[in-house]
């Protein structure tokens, strides 16, 4: 059984998670397109293991990426799509990756910035206060 942590620190511990993996696809796009690399299941399951992350925790983290996303540029929510929820949870979190790559892409473009400031800023929103 996992050891309880306390929500502070868990906060902190899942808002790394999400930053650690907007980052990694920011980084990662500039190989080429995210969604035929082997590195993408590669780092999500590393960066998963390393935080302990179940899958449920990291569709989670990458929803809350894509919320953070929406906010810098102040996109409306209601009219990005949301990627279809699959039955099979990891092709589902990897269908969520090559989504969130293009949205970061989109607000990059979008605020005139590079995908990392974008991410940098989806982070920043991330972090508990």
């Amino acid at each position: 059984m996992p050891e309880a942590r306390p929500v502070v620190e868990t906060e902190a511990l899942w808002a790394d998670f999400a930053g650690e993996v907007v980052c990694f696809l920011a980084r990662l796009a500039d190989d080429g397109p995210v969604g035929v690399s082997l590195s993408l299941p590669f780092g999500l399951s590393a960066s998963m293991k390393h935080y302990g992350m179940g899958l449920d925790d990291t569709i989670g983290a990458v929803l809350a990426i894509r919320e953070a996303l929406l906010r810098v540029p102040g996109l409306d929510a209601a009219s990005e799509p949301v990627p279809l929820r699959l039955p099979d949870q990891v092709m589902f979190v990897l269908n969520l990756a090559v989504y969130l790559d293009g949205l970061l892409g989109r607000v990059a473009r979008l605020l005139g910035v590079s995908r990392g400031e974008a991410a940098d800023a989806a982070v920043g929103m991330l972090r508990p206060n």
